[in-house]
């Protein structure tokens, strides 16, 4: 037997299928970038494990805005509402974004917003069961790099769960995820 659904019914049962679907899509970018960031860590990467990380984390605040550019401080809100405010790692937005910053165009700890005195910290990053003992650098903190992937993992659970919540702002995640380059087998 078939069940008669009146069109209201139906609208929902579909918008519902499109959130589901949509959430699917995103999760499978989420999906390839943490492959790739595990696969460099495996191989004993880690520093570009982190870049990559921070790459992601930069797609990911990009697709959350109806801008086109992002700004720093789109990075940092992200950071802020799906990670740090949920998983704390040790560090502000701020001192991660220096940190992308020297890490994505010098491969450094070191950004203009250190050199400028705007961003006091430098993140060093720890991997594995590394542990400090003792820091004697008044401008430098350390944050496990397992941490900040993990944190960046629960953060795109919550960034899914928002969206799923704001159909718009789902549409637009999904349309800026889309025009990401990819690759297809001919």
């Amino acid at each position: 037997q078939f069940i008669q659904a009146d069109a209201a019914s139906r609208r929902g049962l579909i918008q519902a299928l499109e959130v589901l679907m949509s959430s699917v899509d995103i999760m499978a970018h989420a999906q390839k970038m943490t492959d790739a960031i595990n696969c460099l860590r495996e191989q004993g990467h880690h520093t570009h494990a982190v870049i990559l990380m921070h790459v992601a984390i930069d797609q990911f605040a990009w697709s959350s805005i109806t801008n086109e550019k992002s700004e720093p401080k789109d990075f940092q809100n992200w950071v802020n509402d799906y990670m740090i405010s949920k998983n704390p790692i040790g560090c502000t937005a701020e001192e991660l974004w220096a940190s992308r910053n020297g890490l994505i165009h010098m491969g450094t700890a070191e950004s203009a917003a250190h050199a400028s005195g705007k961003v006091k910290n430098k993140i060093y990053y720890t991997v594995g069961n590394a542990g400090i003992v003792k820091n004697d650098i008044t401008d430098v903190i350390f944050v496990n790099a397992e941490d900040l992937l993990m944190s960046f993992i629960t953060g795109l659970l919550w960034f899914i769960e928002d969206l799923k919540k704001d159909p718009d702002s789902l549409k637009n995640t999904n349309s800026k995820l889309n025009r990401m380059l990819t690759y297809t087998n001919l």
